[in-house]
């Protein structure tokens, strides 16, 4: 028994960790696509429609 509850705490411990990193990693992802935006409205066209392109380089 003592095994199991041994393995089940560094576990969810493990899973927390990771999903604040998921979070930590959300924030900076909107953090960039606010900054990309603003940049993309103050650039000319020619510029906006490069970076467009590059971000679309499936």
């Amino acid at each position: 028994r003592w095994s199991r509850l041994i393995l089940q705490v560094p576990a969810a411990k493990v899973l927390q960790e990771t999903c604040n990193y998921i979070r930590s990693l959300h924030r900076e992802v909107d953090d960039l696509s606010e900054r990309l935006s603003g940049l993309l409205e103050t650039t000319d066209s020619a510029q906006a429609a490069l970076i467009r392109s590059l971000l679309n380089y499936n």
